[in-house]
């Protein structure tokens, strides 16, 4: 069976749009993974910080910094299985993390 030009065409796009979403998935996957390690480091420093008892004007926000990579996460996840309910609104990241004490 011969196929037609356009069929050809067709076919090869779809095996091209296929294997980029999967490569896309599994990137994804990756940053997951990833995201688990940055927050296992940042409570290894967390308690690093609190041993140290550092009393500097200035410390970082781990809270701040943990609640951002669960909003990163959480939206990698929505993205990677799609719900049918309505879209979540999403959380902006602050980006700041390093706060002042006040004596």
């Amino acid at each position: 069976m011969r196929m037609t030009q356009p069929r050809a065409w067709c076919l090869l796009g779809f095996l091209l749009v296929s294997g980029v979403q999967a490569a896309e998935s599994d990137e994804l996957a990756l940053v997951m993974k990833q995201l688990d390690q940055v927050q296992a480091a940042l409570e290894r420093a967390r308690v690093v910080a609190v041993q140290d008892g550092q009393n500097g004007r200035f410390y970082f926000d781990y809270l701040r910094a943990t609640q951002d990579i669960k909003s990163i996460r959480q939206g990698i996840s929505v993205y990677l299985e799609p719900s049918r309910a309505q879209p979540l609104p999403s959380a902006s990241l602050s980006g700041q993390y390093r706060l002042e004490r006040h004596p």
